[in-house]
C-alpha cells in the first residue's frame, strides 16, 4: 500500500518541526522592538540599518510575514551588554538562541535616500524560519562580537517564520529577488568608491545568488563590480542549480566564500524535501562540481565543520567566526593552522584584523 500524499507531506515536514523546535524555544515577539532604554556604560552602541518588504503589523509595531510591494526602511540602535556568561554556555551559544534580544534604545523610519553610507558596508540577508526581530537581534550581536566596523545592513525578507513554512519561504525569498536588486542598486549610486559585502545565510544564500544571477542577466554589471565580496554560509542551494548560476554571474571581484559544515543538519532535512538533492552548504571540496567551479576561481570553500556549534542543527556554525575573527592575531592564528582555511582573511569585513 502506498503512502498518501499527505502522510508524505508529514513524513518531510516533521524533522524539520523537530530541529527548529529544538534550536528555539520561546521567541521574541513584536514587543521586543519597544523603544525604551538609554544607552549607558558598560553597554554598547550599535546602529543596524533595515531594508525589508515585509508589510507592518498594524496592530503592533513590528512587521508581519505578509508581502510588501515596497522596500521600508528603519535606522535602529540597540543596547548591547557586556559579555556575560551562564554556566556551561559561551556567549556566542546563548546568542545563537532565538531567545537573545538586546534593549531597542532608537528607532526611526527612514527613506532609502536617507542613507549616506561613508563607511564600508554589509549587507546581511538571513535565511528561512526568521522573524524580522530575530535577523536584527542576530545581526547586531554578530556585529558587536566582531567589533565590525562596517555598516550593518540588514535585508529582512518576508519568512513566514515558523518551522513549517519552508516552501512558503522558498516563494517569499523568491519574491524579494526584486527588493534585493533595487537596494544593491540604490547603494551602488550611493557612492562609488565604498567596499560592500553581500553575506546571505541558508536560504538568504540562494536569494544573494539569485539577485546576482538577475543584476547579470538585467545587463548591471556596474552594480556587479561594486560588491567587492560574496559571502554564503550554509547555502541551501541545489548544487547542480548554483553551478549553473554560478556559470550564468560570471567572474566577480573575488571568488565567493561558501561556508560548509558537512554535517549540517538542517541541510540534511532541506536534502530530503528536495528529493535528496545535495545542497551546496553540506558538501566538502572532495565533490566533482565544487572542484570545477574552484578551479575556475568562482568559488572557495571554507569547511566549517571544525568549529563547535551553537546549536543542534549545525547550521550556524558561521556565528562563531566573529568570536574567532575577533581574537588576537596569535589565538586566530592557532585556529588556522588547525584546519580552518586562510581564506577566512580575505573577508571585507574582517581585513582590518590581518596582521
Amino acid at each position: 500500500m502506498g503512502i498518501s500524499f499527505a502522510g508524505a507531506i508529514r513524513w518531510m515536514v516533521w524533522p524539520v518541526v523537530a530541529v527548529g523546535v529544538s534550536a528555539c524555544a520561546t521567541r521574541p515577539d513584536a514587543n521586543s522592538l519597544t523603544v525604551g532604554y538609554e544607552i549607558s556604560e558598560p553597554y554598547r552602541k550599535v546602529t543596524v540599518i533595515t531594508a525589508t518588504d515585509r508589510q507592518r503589523d498594524l496592530a503592533s509595531i513590528g512587521y508581519t510575514a505578509k508581502r510588501s510591494p515596497r522596500l521600508q526602511f528603519e535606522r535602529f540602535t540597540l543596547a548591547i551588554p557586556p559579555a556575560h556568561k551562564e554556566p556551561g554556555k559561551s556567549q556566542l551559544q546563548m546568542q545563537a538562541n532565538s531567545t537573545q534580544t538586546y534593549p531597542i534604545a532608537g528607532r526611526e523610519a527612514i527613506s532609502g535616500k536617507d542613507i549616506n553610507i561613508t563607511d564600508d558596508t554589509i549587507i546581511y540577508v538571513h535565511g528561512y524560519n526568521y522573524s524580522f526581530q530575530e535577523s536584527l537581534f542576530q545581526i547586531a550581536g554578530i556585529v558587536a562580537d566582531g567589533e565590525l566596523r562596517e555598516v550593518p545592513i540588514l535585508f529582512s525578507w518576508p519568512s513566514e517564520g515558523a518551522a513549517t513554512g519552508y516552501i512558503a519561504d522558498r516563494d517569499a525569498a523568491t519574491y524579494a529577488r526584486d527588493d534585493l536588486v533595487e537596494l544593491l542598486g540604490h547603494l551602488k549610486s550611493r557612492r562609488s568608491d565604498a567596499n560592500i559585502t553581500l553575506f546571505g545565510h541558508s536560504m538568504g544564500a540562494w536569494l544573494v545568488v539569485e539577485a546576482l544571477r538577475q543584476l547579470k542577466l538585467s545587463g548591471h554589471e556596474d552594480v556587479l563590480r561594486r560588491i567587492s565580496q560574496v559571502v554564503l554560509a550554509a547555502p541551501d542551494i541545489d548544487i547542480d542549480l548554483f553551478k549553473r548560476q554560478v556559470e550564468t554571474i560570471g567572474p566577480l571581484a573575488r571568488p565567493i566564500i561558501v561556508l560548509n559544515s558537512t554535517d549540517d543538519r538542517a541541510l540534511a532535512i532541506s536534502r530530503r524535501i528536495g528529493g535528496f538533492r545535495v545542497r551546496m552548504g553540506s558538501v566538502g571540496e572532495d565533490n566533482a562540481a565544487v572542484q570545477e567551479m574552484i578551479a575556475k576561481r568562482a568559488i572557495r570553500v571554507i569547511d566549517l565543520s571544525m568549529l563547535p556549534a551553537p546549536d543542534r542543527t549545525n547550521h550556524n556554525r558561521f556565528i562563531k567566526l566573529a568570536e574567532i575573527l575577533s581574537r588576537s592575531g596569535k589565538r586566530r592564528k592557532t585556529f588556522l593552522e588547525n584546519g580552518l582555511d586562510d581564506a577566512l582573511l580575505h573577508l571585507t569585513f574582517t581585513k582590518r584584523m590581518i596582521d
